[in-house]
């Protein structure tokens, strides 16, 4: 062990080198300290400083000049990332000297800062403009560079993630010709771009820092495959490709059914359709039928007890006139609202809203013309609308983070698992599909948490008078219209408040 300390001489200096193999207690090492050089007075912090950063470089621990006991004394420090090197100066004694910039260089080598990476302006500005026990930064090393995840370019399709929606939606500048994206076999329907590997970084002391490799978070589901050597995804069977996922991440080929007439649902009547629907017109169907897909209505939906489980795409608008809610498992697009009754996990309304009821787990979103007028709209986390109410006072209600939205859902959830499990006939199971998607609607509805209201928001471009906005608990009536605003959630003692904020 004793072979790992070596001590040398340079000139004046007293130089300890702590080898890496040097396994011994700090106390070991200052009892060798002490035996080979006696008589001299020792910086023992400096001494712990070659033990605790200095392994395997000389460190300047001693002098045989008197005078140099006075002198400044200076440490390094290092940021927890690595990323990042601290020059701390130790003012000298009266009379003593102050280190120069080769005294410092030689320090920071001795901590083991490669010489490239030392900030040369930064070591001048130490030595002229010094601040005693201010760390100073002295050095900065490269962080390393996170691997992209893996990402698929759909070719055609929209996704149903809200957000992706809305970014399509802008980049095309009008409602879709056709939402639902149709496949057949062999087809390439994208192109896979596998995660990045990332760039390695290197800390303050030059040592290699590894990047994180990025996460490849996307699922094909059934009817698709990847193809390695095309990076292309590729369909196997005809159907509806649907989008699932923030970001279109996940995705899976159903069943597509095209039909131009109601009626031509009437074979599904108070059962489940196991794939996506598209319904060339308008749809009034005077009967309930559940689609375990998506939607897409080219017209209007009329008076229809449908239950889309997937996402419902409208081109006009929903009329229920006080029939039974539409209620929808994800995301629910259409160009108004016309006393309807409506229940998804995100709405988005393109033109306006007029005396109806809307309910959203997550979000309900206007475009930038929209408007919520009569009725009420209530979301768990957020409404980002363009016009609340209407200039003659309509009532209107927009509610944020209220506790009964997390119950609405969780009892629609639990509805649709029962349904989906029960079987269609006497002596029969009920079909696959229908089986998972019971498991699926029923883990949703256990996963589902209290909403917490001081993550809620309202926010709208223009409000009307005679608009009561609620968040989480509390409600405020705002008497004057204002201008762009935000209310949120606000605890004062044991009660809330809305608060507004002009935006």
């Amino acid at each position: 062990m004793a072979a790992d300390v070596v001590i040398t001489a340079e000139g004046d200096r007293i130089l300890v080198r702590v080898g890496s193999g040097f396994s011994g207690r700090f106390s070991e090492l200052v009892a060798q300290v002490r035996e080979k050089i006696p008589g001299l007075a020792v910086d023992w912090t400096a001494v712990r400083e070659a033990y605790l950063f200095g392994r395997d470089r000389p460190f300047p621990v001693a002098s045989r000049d008197p005078a140099e006991t006075l002198a400044e004394k200076a440490k390094i420090r290092f940021s927890p990332d690595g990323l990042t090197a601290y020059l701390l100066l130790f003012p000298p004694k009266p009379r003593g000297r102050r280190m120069e910039e080769p005294q410092l260089q030689a320090l920071a080598a001795a901590y083991g800062v490669p010489a490239p990476l030392v900030d040369a302006g930064a070591l001048r500005r130490a030595h002229l403009h010094r601040g005693s026990l201010q760390p100073q930064v002295l050095a900065r090393g490269r962080p390393p560079v996170d691997g992209h995840p893996a990402w698929i370019h759909w070719y055609e399709g929209h996704p149903s993630d809200p957000e992706g929606f809305l970014a399509a939606y802008r980049d095309q500048g009008d409602y879709p010709d056709a939402v639902l994206a149709e496949c057949r076999p062999g087809q390439a329907v994208g192109d896979y771009h596998p995660p990045g590997a990332g760039a390695a970084g290197t800390s303050v002391r030059g040592d290699a820092l590894a990047p994180c490799p990025g996460r490849d978070l996307t699922q094909l589901g059934p009817g698709l495959r990847r193809d390695e050597a095309r990076r292309a995804v590729v369909a196997e069977a005809a159907g509806h490709l649907r989008l699932t996922g923030i970001g279109s991440t996940r995705a899976e080929v159903v069943p597509l059914l095209r039909v131009a007439d109601a009626q031509e649902l009437r074979a599904f009547a108070g059962g489940v359709f196991p794939g996506s629907v598209v319904v060339d017109g308008d749809l009034e169907a005077g009967f309930p039928v559940r689609i375990l897909g998506d939607l897409e209505v080219r017209g209007a939906l009329i008076r229809s007890p449908v239950e889309v489980l997937g996402s419902l795409f409208v081109r006009d608008g929903v009329i229920q006139k006080g029939r039974a809610p539409v209620r929808v498992g994800g995301l629910a697009v259409a160009a108004f609202l016309d006393h309807a009754s409506l229940q998804a996990q995100t709405v988005l309304i393109r033109r306006y809203s007029l005396k109806s009821q809307v309910l959203a787990l997550e979000s309900v979103l206007t475009a930038d013309s929209g408007s919520i007028q009569g009725g009420s709209a209530g979301a768990g986390r957020e409404l980002r609308l363009g016009t609340l109410g209407s200039g003659n006072a309509m009532a209107t209600e927009a509610a944020a983070g209220a506790p009964q939205v997390a119950d609405a859902f969780r009892a629609l959830y639990l509805d649709w698992s029962k349904a989906l499990g029960e079987a269609p006939a006497e002596g029969q199971a009920p079909p696959p599909e229908a089986q998972a998607a019971a498991a699926h609607w029923r883990a949703r509805a256990e996963a589902l948490a209290t909403l917490d209201p001081s993550e809620a928001r309202v926010a709208a471009q223009t409000v009307h008078a005679g608009v009561t906005v609620r968040v989480g608990t509390a409600a405020r009536t705002v008497d004057n219209p204002v201008g762009p605003a935000e209310f949120l959630f606000e605890r004062v003692g044991g009660r809330g408040r809305v608060a507004l904020s002009r935006l």
